[in-house]
């Protein structure tokens, strides 16, 4: 049991870096929202629920 929840947490860490590695596509001044371009807004939005999906696992694992 231990082993797949190990492999779900390398799952999801390897999302988030995917995500934060794909620069280039979101990279771009348009759209906008708020006065922010895409690359600002996609990177507040992700950080949020990043630092949360952590935050659970974390709490799994102490568990």
């Amino acid at each position: 049991m231990a082993g797949r929840f190990y492999i779900v947490v390398g799952i999801v860490t390897l999302i988030f870096i995917i995500l934060y590695s794909l620069l280039p596509f979101y990279s771009k001044p348009n759209p906008t929202l708020f006065g922010l371009p895409l690359f600002y807004w996609y990177q507040i939005i992700l950080m949020p629920i990043g630092a949360l999906v952590f935050f659970i696992i974390i709490m799994k694992i102490k568990e």
